[in-house]
């Protein structure tokens, strides 16, 4: 068998990636990123150009959520370093492991250290740019220091909390003569921790506990955490809430989940944590998003059980706990499984009731308006879709009520969105690396109709790629969230209101895809039985009310079982001092 010959150190890296099971790179072309770039087609590697530098890295961060592997971008220099910073802020806030390799002038043209604002043509401090959100940042200015690096950027991406690593490539060390590959180093040692004493404390609060609940964040979303879940609670049913990334980790239908929680959650979750005796959380920072703001009231009740892989997050937690173990959670959680058959658990069956209680009148307080409502459609799509459905939103309202009222369950059933960064335009992007990296399943992308115009150019790679993609484009004629935000405390909503939406399904066509326009009046089922049934990629844009808001919500100086419009136990709305 004939391998391809090494010539030049773009070569080697691109072989060094080929060997760790990288079989495809996201890329947006420039001059300076040439050379790595005419090395994948020598080295299998299949190089897929998106419209954006955007683009390219929300698809490779995709590639890192499906293939276990570090997702791979490249970019050119200047503009090209520029644009991309927002989906590694993403992946950085998110935990997602990426190779972000950015092109860059000759070590000859570096400004280095001189007074003037650049020396090279599309020349920018990368290094610099990317200190804040990547866990390491490397500019090798010879050969040698990049055959160092590379193994060691591959390492930190993929190890710990895992996150994104940049490598800044000057243009002569990419085309420096160099015929050896570049060897993987060792893999790392793993730590044992010590979880003896914290798993004894645990069992001890579980005997005790009438009342638990278990947090599932960001660090639990995997099919491999969900499997450890299920067996827990085989042995011990504590009810589930989850952060928004952690969606799915127990099947949205299973009688345990209470939804996510916290600022756009369940009140069916924030009523269990505030009134639960035991939290056990499981791979979740806690932020403001998920608690409120009235740090000392949430969970007060509580013995708070904390497990995180980062000990930062530990130690500069906003919400105090009782116990915390900075640890990898699969060891933790199958010590649990071992240990809970020879447990005595309190009774939680009278929890269970009161839940059950809460759940059925504990209604969405969404009021009625003419055409499609944003949960029935939703409820619909998820009822009628196949079982392996990747969903992507981008952020707004739409991402919330995705995240309410389509079922998910892990690792089929996934949802990817934007949390830590809280980014729009992430919707489609993310769908097309899906779809790429994830061709058996089918791909939902639930878009608003502030959010799709900001990457609306990738509809490109669709067509071109063939990606069946479903595109809903949620139409509200408004930037919905920053809308209610404002109307609520400013009473007007002057940027974020009665917004002129282009007619998305046009554009749509404009690029090969089909495309469906539904509005307000029109016949909404048999738009949405075309969207579901067409094998081919496919726009639907319904338009809907722009009253619907996102409601329930946990607004500044509330508590979790007291968010905005409140409800009482019996399903009756409670005006605000009159709980």
């Amino acid at each position: 068998m004939n391998h391809p010959v090494i010539k030049v150190a773009a070569d080697a890296v691109i072989q060094f990636l080929a060997s760790q099971g990288i079989r495809s790179l996201h890329n947006y072309p420039g001059g300076t990123i040439a050379p790595l770039l005419d090395a994948c087609g020598r080295f299998n590697v299949r190089v897929y150009t998106s419209r954006h530098e955007q683009g390219a890295g929300y698809a490779a961060l995709a590639q890192a959520k499906l293939t276990g592997l570090p997702g791979i971008v490249a970019v050119t220099s200047g503009p090209g370093v520029t644009n991309v910073l927002t989906p590694i802020a993403d992946a950085y806030f998110d935990g997602i492991p990426l190779l972000v390799f950015t092109g860059q002038v000759g070590t000859g043209d570096l400004n280095g250290s001189k007074p003037v604002r650049q020396s090279g043509f599309q020349e920018v401090d990368t290094p610099a740019l990317m200190n804040p959100i990547t866990k390491a940042q490397f500019q090798p200015k010879t050969v040698a220091e990049l055959v160092e690096v590379l193994p060691q950027a591959w390492q930190i991406a993929s190890n710990g909390r895992m996150g994104p690593v940049s490598i800044d490539l000057p243009m002569d060390v990419q085309r420096s003569a160099f015929e050896s590959i570049i060897l993987p180093h060792s893999d790392l040692p793993t730590a044992s921790v010590p979880i003896e004493s914290y798993l004894n404390k645990l069992l001890e609060a579980i005997k005790s506990a009438h009342q638990p609940v278990i947090i599932c964040g960001n660090g639990m979303a995997s099919g491999k955490h969900a499997d450890l879940l299920k067996k827990i609670r085989s042995y011990w049913p504590a009810p589930v809430s989850h952060s928004l990334l952690g969606v799915g980790t127990l099947d949205s239908e299973d009688p345990g989940c209470l939804g996510f929680h916290g600022h756009t959650g369940s009140q069916l979750a924030g009523n269990a944590i505030a009134e639960s005796d035991l939290l056990l959380v499981l791979g979740s920072r806690l932020d403001v998003r998920q608690t409120g703001t009235l740090k000392s009231e949430f969970a007060k009740q509580a013995q708070i059980f904390r497990i995180d892989l980062d000990e930062n997050e530990l130690a500069h937690s906003r919400i105090a706990h009782h116990q915390g173990l900075c640890s990898e959670l699969a060891p933790v959680l199958q010590a649990l499984v071992q240990a809970l058959p020879n447990c005595e658990i309190a009774d939680i069956s009278p929890w269970q009731e009161k839940i059950c209680n809460w759940r059925k009148n504990l209604c969405w307080p969404y009021p009625e308006y003419p055409g499609a409502a944003p949960k029935a459609v939703l409820e619909y799509l998820s009822e009628t879709l196949p079982r392996e459905t990747i969903v992507t939103t981008g952020v707004g309202a739409h991402q919330h009520w995705v995240a309410r009222h389509f079922r998910f369950v892990l690792p089929g059933r996934r949802l990817m969105t934007s949390a830590g960064h809280g980014t729009m335009g992430y919707d489609l992007p993310t769908a097309i690396g899906a779809a790429i990296h994830s061709p058996q399943s089918t791909v939902l992308c639930v878009a608003g109709d502030g959010s799709l115009q900001m990457n609306i150019q990738e509809l490109g790679m669709i067509a071109e790629l063939g990606l069946k993609v479903k595109i809903l484009v949620l139409d509200n004629h408004r930037l919905g969230l920053v809308s209610q935000f404002q109307l609520m405390n400013w009473e007007t909503d002057t940027a974020c209101g009665n917004k002129c939406s282009p007619d998305f399904a046009t554009i749509a066509k404009g690029y090969g895809i089909k495309a469906i326009h539904c509005g307000v009046k029109d016949d909404i089922q048999s738009a949405l039985s075309t969207f579901v049934k067409s094998d081919a990629p496919m726009l639907l844009h319904l338009e809907i009310d722009a009253r619907h808001d996102v409601l329930p919500m946990l607004l500044g100086g509330q508590t979790t079982d007291k968010m905005w419009p409140y409800f009482d136990m019996h399903g009756n709305p409670v005006e605000p001092g009159n709980e």
